[in-house]
C-alpha cells in the first residue's frame, strides 16, 4: 500500500502486513513519536532500520488475541508442537512438516491463550460484546487539523443499531484489577489510544463510538479479567495530547526534520523521592 492507493473509510479483512505497510500515522507510530521525532523516524522511516525485535510477551499477546477474538481461526494459524525443546531435532522435524504459513507453538503457550480466552468470554459484559461484531476492522481517515492520513485497527467492533458502535481492545497484563490497570494506562498512554481510535473510527465510518472498552486479562493463572473504561476527563486528556502530537508530527514531516530529545544542554532535577531522602551522616558515610 502507498499514499496514492490507501483508501479512506473502513476496510474489512485487510491483511495485517498491508495495514502495517500503510504510510498513514497509527496510534503506535504516534506513541513512538511521543518519545521523540527521532525515534519515530528511526523506527518507521529510516531505510536502513533493522527489523523490529519482538518484545517479550508480544507473541503470547498475539496468541491471546486470536484465541479471544477469532477462536475458530486458532487451530488454522497455530500448531502445537511435541514435548521437546525448540532447536532440537524433534522440534525441527515438526516445524519442517508444517504447512506454509502455520506457526508452531508450545503446548503451554496454547493452553494459556485458551484459558485467557475462556476468562474473557466468560465476563458478562465482554462476552455480550463479543457475541456480535467483527475483529480487526481497519479505519483510515484524514485528520482535519493537519491534513495527515491516519489509521487505526480496533480489536473488535460491536454494532449498536445502524449508527453506533462500541470498540473493544484486549490487553494482557500482570494484574487486571482496575486500580493496577489504571496505572498501566498512564504508563502506556492508553488514554491516547482511546481518544485516537474513537475519533478516528467515527471519522472513517460516520458512526458514533459510544464507548471504548479495555478487556484486561491477566497473563498468569488464574487469568482474571476485567472490563475497564476511562472517564471523560481522561479521554479529553488523550484528545489534547493527540492533537499536539499530530501538529508536531505534521511540522516535522513538512520540514523533514526529526529532532531527538533536544539540541541544547538540559538541566534536570533529582526525583522528589530521592531529593527528599535524608542525607547520610558523617559516621554513615565513613562506615
Amino acid at each position: 500500500m502507498n499514499a496514492r492507493t490507501d483508501p479512506l473509510g473502513l476496510v474489512y479483512d485487510l491483511p495485517i502486513d498491508d495495514y502495517h505497510a500503510s504510510p498513514a500515522i497509527s496510534n503506535s507510530g504516534l506513541a513512538d513519536f511521543a518519545r521523540s521525532p527521532f525515534h519515530f523516524h528511526a523506527l518507521h522511516l529510516n531505510p536502513d532500520r533493522p527489523p523490529r525485535v519482538e518484545k517479550a510477551g508480544q507473541f503470547e499477546g498475539t496468541l491471546a488475541h486470536c484465541a479471544i477474538l477469532e477462536p475458530a481461526e486458532f487451530d488454522n494459524r497455530y500448531a502445537v508442537g511435541p514435548n521437546a525443546r525448540r532447536g532440537t531435532k524433534v522440534w525441527d522435524a515438526f516445524e519442517e512438516g508444517l504447512p506454509a504459513g502455520k506457526v508452531s507453538v508450545k503446548r503451554d503457550q496454547a493452553d494459556v491463550a485458551r484459558a485467557q480466552a475462556l476468562s474473557v468470554r466468560s465476563h458478562p459484559e465482554i462476552g455480550r460484546l463479543l457475541s456480535a461484531g467483527k475483529p480487526e476492522v481497519s479505519a483510515f481517515w484524514i485528520d482535519p487539523a493537519t491534513g495527515e492520513l491516519c489509521r487505526c485497527r480496533p480489536d473488535w467492533v460491536h454494532p449498536v443499531g445502524d449508527d453506533a458502535v462500541i470498540l473493544l481492545d484486549v490487553k494482557t497484563y500482570s494484574s487486571a484489577s482496575p486500580e493496577d490497570f489504571a496505572l498501566q494506562i498512564g504508563r502506556k498512554g492508553y488514554h491516547r489510544q482511546d481518544a485516537y481510535y474513537s475519533a478516528g473510527y467515527e471519522a472513517a465510518s460516520g458512526k458514533t463510538v459510544l464507548a471504548f472498552i479495555f478487556a484486561a486479562v491477566e497473563s498468569t493463572w488464574p487469568f482474571a479479567c476485567s472490563a475497564i473504561m476511562l472517564d471523560d476527563e481522561s479521554i479529553e486528556h488523550g484528545r489534547i495530547a493527540n492533537a499536539a502530537l499530530l501538529a508536531r508530527y505534521a511540522a516535522c514531516k513538512a520540514a523533514d526534520r526529526w529532532p531527538s530529545y533536544g539540541d541544547s544542554v538540559e538541566c534536570v532535577t533529582l526525583p522528589r523521592w530521592l531529593a527528599a531522602a535524608p542525607l547520610p551522616t558523617t559516621e554513615e558515610s565513613n562506615a
